[in-house]
């Protein structure tokens, strides 16, 4: 299992905001443009956007490109971070298919059409 974090770096401090959910980082966006002293129009003319879409960033994060969150992120000070949180899961990598023992692969009949040509 993976966990992405909000780093927020104030000086030599580096507060660590673990994140499992959208709705954690609409609050921690907020949190951290208000932290900065930033009014969503600020923050909206350094990354190039809108007030209105700065609204809308921090109202639903989850559906933002990762682009325009990096984008946010790096104006606010911070920085996206994926941990691992379960270090004893499985190697394998997520997603791939297991492999099956050839004796165990079930294999469709040829019709009588087929066989005997390449």
């Amino acid at each position: 299992m993976y966990c992405a974090c909000v780093i927020f770096r104030s000086d030599c401090l580096h507060v660590d905001y673990p994140l499992k959910l959208p709705d954690q980082l609409r609050l921690q966006l907020q949190a951290l443009r208000k932290k900065r002293g930033l009014t969503q129009a600020q923050l909206g003319q350094a990354i190039g956007v809108t007030q209105a879409r700065v609204v809308e960033i921090e109202a639903s994060p989850g559906v933002v490109s990762l682009q325009q969150t990096m984008q946010v992120l790096n104006a606010l000070g911070a920085a996206l971070v994926i941990r691992e949180t379960d270090p004893g899961a499985s190697k394998e990598p997520r997603g791939e298919a297991a492999e099956v023992p050839a004796n165990k692969v079930q294999r469709k009949p040829v019709s009588r059409a087929r066989q005997g040509r390449w």
